[in-house]
C-alpha cells in the first residue's frame, strides 16, 4: 500500500527512470528511493502472470461481446459492462474500506483514464460486434506501435529507425488484417471488413495506448479498483446518449441474453483489475508482451465457438504484429535496465 500523500501540486519527473517508477511521485517532499523504483524480481513474475490471465479475461470477455452483438446494439454492451463494472468496483472499494474517488490530487488523471478508456471501450466493442473476432483483437493489438509513437511525440523517448521499422512493419501486418478495398478490391474474403468497423479497431488501438500511458502515470498511487470505478463511470455516460440517438435500446429476452451481458461486465471487470494490478508490478514492455497472447486466443475462439477461419493474409498480419510488438517490448524493457 503506498504512504499517505499531500494534496498538493504534483510533480511530473521526465527524466529518465525505470518505467515500473510511476511518474507521479509519491510525496510533494519525498525524492524516489532506488528501493521504489527497482522490483524484484518475484514481484515482477507476479505482474507477468497477472497479465497473461488479463489476456484470458480480455479474451472471455471478446466472446460475450461477439455474442450478446448478435441480439444488441454494440453501446448497450458498453452500457451494460460499465454498470457491472462499476457496481463491483464499488462493493470492493467498500469492503476493503477504499476511497472510491481516490486521492484529490490523482482525480483528474483518474478522469482522463476514464474518459480516454470510455471512448476506446465504445470503439472496441463496435469494431469486434463487426468484425471477425480474430481480426478486431488484431487490429487493437496495434496499440505498442501508436505508445511508440506517442512515447516520442509526448514524453521525448527515443524513436530510430528500429523504432521506426517495428512501427512500419506493424502497420503492414494490420493492412493484411483489415484488407482495405483500394489494395484488395477483388480478394473477397471472408475476413475483410466494412471501413467504420477498421476504423473503430484503430481508434480503439490509439486510445488504449493513451490510456495505458496515463496508467503508468498513475501507477501505485490509485488502487486498481479506483480504477475500474471511474472507467465504469464515465462508460455508462459515454453510451447512454448515442444508445437512445444513434441506436435503439433492446431489452433482454431471454436468461442466455442477460448471462452474455452480465459476463461482459463480469469478466471485464477480472480483467480491468488485472491489468491496472500488472502495469504496476511489472515493465510496460515485458506487460505487453504477455498481453499478446490475447491474439492466440482470439483466433483459437474465433476458429472453435464462431467458425470464423482465418485466411493466410490474416493470420500473416496477425504474425507481423505479434513478432514486433514483443521485439519492441523487449526493446523497451532492456533499455530501462541498462539505464540503471
Amino acid at each position: 500500500m503506498s504512504p499517505q500523500q499531500h494534496d498538493s501540486v504534483v510533480a511530473i519527473d521526465n527524466g529518465t527512470q525505470d518505467e515500473r517508477q510511476p511518474l507521479l511521485t509519491s510525496s510533494s517532499n519525498e525524492l524516489p528511493q532506488n528501493n521504489d523504483t527497482v522490483r524484484n524480481s518475484k514481484s515482477e513474475a507476479i505482474g507477468l502472470m497477472l497479465m497473461a490471465l488479463c489476456a484470458l479475461a480480455f479474451s472471455s470477455m471478446s466472446i460475450f461481446v461477439k455474442l450478446s452483438g448478435a441480439s444488441f446494439p454494440s453501446f448497450e454492451i458498453v452500457f451494460f459492462r460499465s454498470v457491472v463494472q462499476t457496481v463491483l468496483g464499488l462493493a470492493g472499494t467498500w469492503w476493503l474500506g477504499i476511497n472510491p474517488l481516490g486521492k484529490r490530487h490523482i482525480r483528474p488523471w483518474l478522469m482522463v483514464r476514464g474518459i480516454v478508456g470510455g471512448i476506446a471501450l465504445s470503439s472496441t466493442f463496435y469494431s469486434v460486434t463487426h468484425m471477425p473476432l480474430a481480426d478486431a483483437t488484431v487490429i487493437l493489438y496495434l496499440n505498442p506501435a501508436f505508445t511508440t509513437i506517442l512515447a516520442a511525440l509526448v514524453l521525448g523517448e527515443m524513436f530510430g529507425w528500429f523504432e521506426g521499422l517495428c512501427v512500419a512493419l506493424c502497420f503492414s501486418g494490420a493492412v493484411l488484417v483489415t484488407k482495405p478495398g483500394f489494395l484488395f478490391e477483388s480478394s473477397g474474403s471472408p475476413g475483410s471488413a466494412g471501413p467504420l468497423a477498421v476504423i473503430a479497431g484503430l481508434t480503439g488501438a490509439i486510445l488504449t495506448a493513451v490510456a495505458q500511458v496515463v496508467i503508468r502515470k498513475i501507477g501505485n498511487n490509485a488502487h486498481f479498483l479506483i480504477h475500474t470505478i471511474y472507467f465504469g463511470v464515465v462508460g455508462i455516460l459515454i453510451s447512454l446518449p448515442p444508445l437512445f440517438t444513434i441506436q435503439t435500446f433492446v431489452m433482454p429476452s431471454n436468461w442466455r441474453e442477460c448471462i452474455a451481458l452480465l459476463m461482459t461486465g463480469i469478466s471485464a471487470f477480472i480483467g480491468q483489475c488485472l491489468l491496472a494490478k500488472g502495469l504496476q508490478m511489472t515493465p510496460a514492455g515485458p506487460a505487453s508482451v504477455m498481453r499478446t497472447n490475447e491474439v492466440v486466443l482470439a483466433f483459437i475462439f474465433g476458429i472453435f465457438i464462431f467458425n470464423e477461419y482465418p485466411d493466410l493474409l490474416s493470420v500473416t498480419g496477425a504474425a507481423i504484429i505479434i513478432a514486433t510488438t514483443t521485439v519492441l517490448g523487449s526493446r523497451r524493457w532492456r533499455s530501462a535496465k541498462s539505464s540503471h
